[in-house]
């Protein structure tokens, strides 16, 4: 039988990007190379946590459904996300919620 987590997690991260669209945190300019080449956890040294879910977290779960390849089994973005958009808490509901599916989609 084949696992439907890959679907799940495609699906997911649609309604996340749709969630920041929702509330203008889905940006059309692209962080600085160097910004991307961060070796911190979710790049924190060089962009914003949601800047990290549209730049480098988002493309490469896509890029790793598409390909087929292993998803993580484990994933803990939620804290980092709540801590990050506390100012926003109004209007980051629909993002959190979106993280804490994807975490547990992607905890085994």
């Amino acid at each position: 039988m084949v696992s439907e987590q890959p679907a799940q997690v495609l699906r997911e991260l649609g309604v996340l990007q749709r969630e920041m669209e929702n509330v203008g945190l889905w940006s059309d300019l692209s962080p600085s190379e160097e910004a991307m080449m961060s070796s911190q956890p979710f790049c924190c040294d060089t962009m914003s946590f949601t800047s990290w879910l549209q730049w480098i977290f988002v493309p490469r779960m896509r890029y790793m459904v598409e390909s087929n390849k292993q998803l993580p089994d484990k994933s803990a973005m939620y804290p980092m996300a709540a801590e990050a958009l506390v100012d926003m808490q109004d209007q980051s509901k629909g993002i959190l919620d979106s993280v804490k599916r994807l975490d547990m989609l992607l905890t085994s």
